[in-house]
């Protein structure tokens, strides 16, 4: 967040004196003097419902001064330091048909592998690439991101075998650059890659297909089915799965229900979802923003995996939801603890993990002045670390707090950032910490004590 701006402001295409941003008695959540018209008041920080959030509305306050105001995690998701002037595109993209191929414009991020529900914000220069881009606004409104391999060169990148789509959704018009948000749509296997005459990347790849058949699904009949979706459709409105779980012995399967229970997608998703709040020490009203749905919750669930790039695309490759889940399952059954990547000094425990955003704990992030994408993780504590300057609201990820630059206390690596409560001081949770993935480590312990070492 070093060197950044504030922009905050709602979509330029709302009435900002509708809101009455500017009364002289607001104390501001903003930047410079000379950045006035990207300021916005620290309490302006909840949107409560979808139809705001995509019409980047900001609520009116709700509450005085003196009382605490909760961060809107979907805010956070929003990325409204990418710029007031975010045009939103309103006629959204359609999803490509499975199995077929196409030919995306594409490109290549290096130690970044996305899954699907995800949003990346992206920052391009390129003239040629801008002008490619502009393109597919008028068109699929689609791009290729394809990860580079583990460990390739950073000059002359290899390229994995698998990489995701990417809806574009909104854009800015200014100059310089063209910054984009763009939502991961698809898993899809490269078939081939070319440099087009405008020195673009362009990519031939073939989407893949979702499947969630269950292996036990031949042992069902259609009558088992159907009492199998009746107790489903229960469960899921009452997010209660204790009954669900239990009828599987002797309603749904002939099989044991325990063995049924390790390939339903349902009762994975159950499971995972029990593992996750308990692993990560996350409370109920945290626990909402993880999905139920077993196709989301295993993306979901991929995307904030603690695991090394290469493992990450393998899981890329898995058509089958059922193995996803299972093998966030295992993953999540082991204990994590972080350390600097450098002098390896302790600073954090999984349970230290903190839920700030609807897109999970791992999060992507931007430097519109320098077009670096930021892979971080959300601490509600840590130690080994030291703040190494006073807190700065100048283009703050997260609206409504300030930060300051962390390095390690052992080794002066730079860690991440301590994010504080801004202007009135009264921003819930008060205070927590922003860590890159690429200047920590993670050793993964499992119930038999055996540690491994990983970058994430």
């Amino acid at each position: 967040m070093e060197n950044f701006r504030r922009d905050g402001q709602p979509h330029t295409q709302h009435d900002v004196s509708e809101l009455n941003l500017h009364s002289s008695e607001e104390e501001y959540v903003g930047s410079s003097e000379d950045d006035e018209d990207f300021i916005i008041p620290a309490k302006y920080v909840r949107i409560t419902t979808v139809a705001e959030i995509l019409a980047h509305r900001i609520q009116i306050p709700i509450s005085s001064s003196s009382e605490e105001v909760k961060l809107d995690p979907r805010l956070v998701s929003e990325h409204l330091y990418m710029g007031s002037d975010m045009e939103f595109i309103t006629q959204p993209a359609a999803s490509l048909e499975e199995g077929r191929v196409y030919e995306l414009l594409a490109l290549v991020q290096s130690g970044i592998v996305t899954f699907p529900e995800h949003i990346l914000p992206l920052v391009l220069y390129s003239p040629p690439l801008i002008s490619a881009l502009r393109s597919v606004f008028n068109d699929l409104k689609v791009i290729a991101l394809i990860p580079a391999k583990p460990n390739s060169s950073t000059a002359d990148p290899s390229l994995a075998q698998f990489g995701t789509t990417a809806e574009v959704y909104e854009y800015s018009g200014s100059e310089p650059g063209l910054r984009i948000k763009t939502r991961v749509k698809q898993r899809f296997k490269v078939i081939a890659t070319w440099i087009d005459e405008y020195e673009n990347l362009m990519a031939r790849v073939q989407i893949l297909p979702e499947k969630s058949l269950s292996p036990m699904q031949p042992w069902l009949s259609s009558k088992l089915i159907h009492q199998r979706n009746s107790l489903l459709e229960i469960a899921v409105q009452e997010n209660s799965w204790t009954n669900y779980r239990n009828s599987l012995d002797t309603k749904v399967s002939p099989l044991a229900g325990w063995v049924f229970q390790q390939f339903d997608c349902h009762s994975l998703a159950a499971r995972v979802r029990f593992q996750i709040k308990k692993l990560m020490a996350i409370d109920d009203s945290s626990m909402e923003l993880v999905p139920t749905e077993p196709h989301s919750l295993s993306f979901w669930a991929a995307n904030n995996l603690l695991m090394d790039d290469e493992g990450r695309l393998k899981l890329l490759e898995e058509d089958n939801i059922i193995y996803r889940l299972r093998t966030v399952l295992e993953l999540i059954s082991k204990r994590h603890v972080f350390s600097c990547c450098v002098c390896s000094v302790p600073i954090a425990d999984h349970t230290d993990v903190i839920l700030i955003c609807s897109q999970g704990t791992s999060l992507f992030f931007n430097n519109p002045r320098t077009a670096q994408v930021r892979k971080v993780m959300t601490f509600r504590q840590v130690q080994n670390i030291r703040v190494v300057s006073r807190p700065s609201v100048e283009f703050s990820w997260f609206p409504g707090y300030a930060w300051s630059p962390g390095e390690c206390s052992s080794c002066r690596n730079h860690l991440g950032w301590y994010i504080t409560s801004a202007a009135t001081k009264q921003m819930k949770p008060k205070n927590f910490w922003v860590l890159c993935s690429e200047s920590l480590q993670t050793e993964t312990i499992s119930k038999s004590s055996e540690v491994n070492v990983k970058i994430l």
